[in-house]
């Protein structure tokens, strides 16, 4: 090729190079701008995936979630937490991987990334009951009461198989919103389904306490001694039961079987020691006996009762007053008999007789059950006749 025809075949190349990337690009722009106005064919620069693609992605969403759940079913919710959010990236919102992750969650202890994961179930399948159901404990963790009082009895209504679920745990929320009808109500539903539970029969005997209805309560806790003649508990309560229906004898025998059991509980301990106070003189061996008692939980209410009778049993009426007037500040403790007792006996043994009867009547009031009015006697012999031997002989 002479150096003319080369000159000119370069000329024809650098034209075409320098012109192809323009019309290529005209080319590209024409074709893309319909779609960039909401118009023309499918999206160019991210086209959508393939149907045979999206199947893979969903399958694999659901291999990953499959794998969550068994890590979860394991225990190791923190490693079930990782698989379902990489379901989610992969399947999109799905109401029931939220609710899968949100459960994980919850049983991380991650309270409100739980609860935030099943507001998103929620949202996405309002009728989800299980998602219902556990917003009611999240919501319980959370001291949330009413809002899990309304999200359990709305699962309900959406599924009753999950009834076995939740009326035990909405007794349980009753119970600490000091509803003790309901309470009723719904352990007595939870017993139709699960009739031989040891801890629902236990529990149901708690709410006769309550309400005072001993009788009942002692059928309930006679039952569970059955299945477990060793909970010390069941003792105790029978026990308590027993002093409402003026059944010392029975009460004794009951706190000496708890206290054997579990020598060193403190409330067994503390009711077997006023107990013996309603039969027997104090004498130190009995204020040791509180003193040790108190040694195990000192700030406790308990404790502080314990340490109030063994101070006045050794005659220390300052140190008694100072730790009944702890007693008194102390958590629940306003709902609670021993305490406004064991100060009307300090201010009785002082003198103050109109105060200790106002105090005695406070402790009527929130239910002292009337055989532990007997220390009283030892206390001033003279203000016990006139005041609680009439309630005890009525």
């Amino acid at each position: 090729m002479n150096p003319s025809s080369m000159f000119t075949a370069l000329s024809i190349f650098t034209t075409f190079a320098s012109i192809i990337p323009v019309y290529h690009f005209i080319y590209r722009f024409l074709h893309i701008a319909p779609c960039l106005q909401g118009e023309g064919p499918g999206l160019l620069i991210y086209p959508r995936r393939p149907a045979k693609e999206e199947q893979g992605y969903q399958a694999e969403a659901a291999a990953l979630a499959r794998r969550g759940s068994m890590y979860f079913r394991r225990g190791q919710p923190q490693r079930a937490i990782e698989l379902y959010s990489r379901a989610l990236a992969m399947a999109g919102d799905e109401a029931v991987l939220y609710l899968r992750r949100g459960e994980a969650c919850y049983q991380a202890g991650q309270y409100q990334q739980a609860l935030s994961d099943c507001e998103q179930a929620l949202r996405l399948q309002p009728a989800l009951a299980e998602a219902h159901y556990l917003r009611g404990r999240i919501c319980t963790r959370l001291a949330a009461y009413q809002q899990a009082l309304s999200s359990y009895t709305r699962a309900l209504e959406l599924d009753a198989g999950l009834a076995t679920l939740i009326y035990p745990e909405r007794a349980a929320l009753y119970q600490r919103l000091k509803d003790p009808h309901a309470a009723l109500h719904d352990y007595c539903r939870a017993l139709e389904y699960s009739p031989h539970e040891a801890s629902l029969i236990f529990q149901r005997a708690l709410v006769y306490l309550q309400l005072r209805e001993p009788r009942q309560a002692i059928v309930d806790l006679n039952s569970v001694l059955q299945a477990r003649p060793n909970f010390a508990c069941a003792y105790h309560y029978r026990a308590l039961a027993s002093l409402y229906l003026q059944d010392l004898a029975g009460a004794r025998q009951d706190c000496q079987r708890a206290t054997t059991l579990n020598p060193m509980h403190i409330d067994h301990g503390w009711l077997a020691c006023w107990v013996t106070l309603c039969e027997e003189r104090p004498n130190e061996r009995l204020a040791e006996r509180l003193q040790a008692l108190a040694r195990t939980a000192p700030e406790q209410y308990v404790a502080l009762l314990c340490q109030a009778a063994s101070a006045w049993i050794r005659g220390e009426q300052a140190e008694a007053q100072a730790a009944i007037s702890r007693a008194q500040t102390a958590a629940g403790a306003d709902e609670h008999w021993g305490a406004p007792f064991w100060q009307a006996v300090i201010w009785v043994t002082s003198g103050h007789e109109a105060e200790a009867h106002q105090a005695l009547r406070e402790a009527l009031i929130r239910g002292l059950p009337l055989p532990l009015l007997s220390p009283l006697r030892w206390a001033n012999p003279g203000f016990y006749g006139h005041y609680a031997r009439a309630l005890l002989e009525a």
